[in-house]
């Protein structure tokens, strides 16, 4: 009885393995639908500023581009209406602002504000989604959660220094900052033990955030643009990596 459960077993792993690999690569995509709906923000942030006189046309691009990857997951993942919804809300916004002429710019916040409400619904409706995936390997989890720790840095970044014309109550402290910093780092060097192999890129990776790090916990805004860059730049190269993992 023992010997033919065993063959039974055996017989049943080839099929179960695609069932495995799916649940996987749903998880992936589910969380770079987070990441990547921080990234748009923090872009849209960056680009739709009233006090630039110049808007620079590389911050539009990056946006259309993770507005675009967000459509992609969404459409592979079947396009479930708990996640749709708030993305046609989403795209509705960003296309406003988008179509709104510069000489209309005071209204950037404003428009802004839904925006950001609707990457929070979306953030919401993954939740609900997440709960019928399996877990996804534990060292793929750390790098998904890597990358959403510094997205978020980055959307609270731009967030922190947008000219709003009031007091937002919807940021990280000071203390929460610190907090996903100390995460972030023992994060990294468990990473770096748990995958010796893609050790070079990891270190790359940490570089990259290392660059801004001072910047993202201060109260004063770096005129170098950097943060954008580097962050952005460390969230897709930590998706990469949880994608490409075997």
């Amino acid at each position: 009885m023992r010997r033919y459960s065993l063959c039974v077993l055996l017989c049943l792993l080839p099929l179960l393995s695609p069932a495995q690999s799916s649940e996987r690569l749903r998880a992936q995509q589910l969380s770079e639908i987070a990441s990547r709906s921080r990234l748009l923000c923090a872009s849209a942030l960056l680009y739709f500023d009233p006090q630039q006189r110049t808007l620079d046309p590389r911050g539009l691009t990056a946006a259309y581009y993770h507005l675009n990857s967000l459509e992609t997951l969404v459409l592979q993942l079947g396009q479930p209406a708990a996640l749709q919804q708030p993305l046609l809300a989403l795209k509705d916004s960003f296309n406003r602002l988008d179509r709104l002429p510069p000489s209309e710019r005071a209204r950037y916040p404003q428009l802004l504000e839904p925006l950001l409400s609707q990457q929070r619904s979306l953030l919401q409706a993954l939740e609900g989604e997440e709960g019928a995936v399996q877990g996804s390997p534990p060292v793929v989890n750390l790098l998904q959660r890597q990358s959403l720790d510094l997205a978020r840095l980055l959307l609270d970044y731009q967030m922190r220094h947008y000219p709003w014309p009031q007091t937002r109550s919807d940021l990280l402290t000071a203390a929460q900052r610190q907090q996903v910093d100390q995460a972030v780092g023992q994060r990294f060097g468990r990473l770096e033990q748990a995958l010796p192999e893609q050790a070079a890129a990891l270190r790359s990776i940490r570089r990259h955030y290392q660059f801004v790090r001072n910047p993202l916990q201060s109260n004063v805004r770096s005129t170098s643009g950097g943060a954008e860059f580097y962050l952005s730049r460390a969230v897709l190269d930590l998706n990469e990596l949880a994608a490409n993992l075997p």
